[in-house]
């Protein structure tokens, strides 16, 4: 379901020492995705979660001494087990889609699809990110951010790989 724009998606991929259902659990739980998705210093307030194709994560980002920012998935298809396909937004705090805090220029909608592989009771995520229906100049902003891009999702899955060491 990848939207190709002429842009190169932005991938990165780690390795779970576990099962793929722990790892898939973390993606469609609320309570779990809770605890590691965002940026590193932000808590997620869950406000809404549908996790089925058409249904939505609403959330807001919660930073120490800032205000708040939310962000929103629109689940697209999911195949149980095995991947999931949503459009990324900055959003309001009703849930609409908003345009980034940071820049205009940056894409309002970003396709993300993630697939889990296992072999030998380790997990692969893999996941890749590009512009959705962007402007040349929102497509521009994303191919300058990949340096950000790496920080922000590494981060990510960072707190992922600590939240299953704990859980």
């Amino acid at each position: 379901m990848p939207e190709n724009n002429g842009n190169a998606a932005f991938v990165i991929s780690r390795h779970f020492k576990l099962p793929r259902d722990v790892v898939w659990q973390a993606w469609s739980d609320s309570a779990q995705l809770q605890q590691w998705w965002g940026p590193n210093g932000c808590a997620i307030e869950v406000l809404r979660f549908e996790f089925q194709p058409g249904g939505f994560f609403h959330y807001a980002m919660n930073f120490d001494g800032a205000l708040t920012w939310w962000g929103r998935f629109n689940y697209r298809q999911i195949v149980e087990r095995e991947s999931i396909v949503w459009l990324n937004s900055f959003a309001n705090e009703s849930g609409g889609i908003a345009r980034a805090p940071f820049s205009e220029d940056c894409p309002l909608e970003i396709q993300n699809s993630v697939t889990f592989t296992e072999q030998d009771g380790q997990t692969t995520v893999t996941l890749h990110a590009q512009p959705f229906g962007a402007l040349d100049v929102e497509r521009q902003f994303f191919e300058d951010s990949r340096p950000s891009l790496e920080q922000g999702y590494g981060g990510t899955f960072d707190q992922l790989a600590d939240y299953l060491a704990r859980a």
